[in-house]
């Protein structure tokens, strides 16, 4: 059963006026001439001007003074006609928009926060800029990626492909509900790096692990036992009595150590897009990788359709450059 339209009546006022009489007169009006308003429609003087005339007589008014060699709208014509002309603005603006809407491509992105806050967003507008006629809707998202009709077309994630073993950091999530169908290119390795601010560094300069007890550490929620794994995979423990900063995400964290507050732990690639001007000091022998690295997920179905492919080739390029 198909739904009835939203405006389903006929309108309040007795009878509409012909369309062909109203473009007439618009025609007229503008013109102020019954013989160019008959060029421009390609009709004849008299059929435009019987139009008018029947125009007149539906709104019982005088639209125009009919003189010797010329004619002019009364003031009821001057103020129908711009009335006119706005109805017939806005059903062209009506059109464009059906046009525009049928040509715009979309996709949607579900992507981590801090790759999204602090990767992604400051290099997007490179995209739009050779790509107006995509939208891209950005969804924030921490869970692994549903791919479910309906939900996301691409996703950001880090962790470690199905079938696969590495060294490194464990990751400890998922990256998608369930990997039927599913494509994985790969972006950017996943490595954390501890870093503070020179000034915090100068106070309790850090040159071994057994210094990070005199700091605060800085943990995000995202990835709780961090700190923990980064630790033992040092030789080190996490002490009861270690002063800790909670943060929910990474560009949070990275602001706390940029702020003094405490020595960060975060992903070598965000915490470079967030300080590409290496005020933090990288501590130790620099980035510990993780087991996994950051992929883009992609249904294979959707894999090939145009603003898809599209946005992967930005995106793989954009990624091969931050690695370079």
């Amino acid at each position: 059963m198909t739904a009835a339209p939203p405006h389903n009546k006929p309108p309040t006022m007795n009878k509409l006026p012909p369309l062909t009489a109203l473009r007439a007169f618009e025609a007229t009006a503008r013109l102020l001439s019954f013989t160019a308003a008959a060029e421009e429609l390609h009709v004849t003087q008299s059929a435009v001007s019987r139009q008018v005339r029947a125009l007149e007589a539906h709104l019982q008014h005088a639209l125009f003074v009919r003189l010797t060699r010329r004619i002019e709208l009364t003031p009821q014509g001057q103020s129908y006609y711009q009335d006119v002309r706005q109805a017939f603005d806005q059903i062209c603006e009506a059109g464009n928009r059906l046009n525009r809407r049928r040509t715009r491509a979309s996709l949607s992105l579900a992507v981590l926060p801090g790759v999204a806050a602090l990767w992604l967003m400051p290099r997007l507008e490179t995209f739009w800029r050779d790509n107006k006629h995509i939208d891209v809707r950005i969804v924030v998202a921490t869970d692994a990626a549903d791919f479910r009709p309906g939900q996301i077309d691409m996703a950001i994630q880090v962790g470690v492909l199905p079938g696969t073993r590495s060294k490194g950091l464990p990751l400890g999530r998922r990256m998608a509900v369930d990997w039927h169908g599913l494509r994985a290119d790969p972006l950017f390795p996943d490595a954390l790096v501890a870093l503070c601010h020179d000034r915090l560094w100068r106070r309790h300069p850090v040159r071994s692990i057994d210094d990070l007890s005199r700091h605060a550490l800085i943990h995000t929620a995202i990835r709780p036992q961090a700190w923990h794994d980064w630790l033992s995979e040092h030789g080190a423990r996490l002490a009861s009595n270690q002063a800790r900063i909670e943060c929910s995400q990474y560009a949070m964290a990275l602001q706390a150590a940029m702020n003094g507050e405490g020595i960060a732990l975060a992903p070598s690639v965000l915490a470079d897009s967030f300080d590409p001007e290496r005020r933090l000091r990288r501590l130790f022998d620099g980035p510990t990788p993780s087991a996994g690295q950051y992929y883009l997920l992609t249904p294979a179905d959707r894999y090939d359709a145009a603003p898809v492919r599209r946005f992967r080739e930005w995106l793989l390029g954009q990624a091969q450059a931050s690695s370079a």
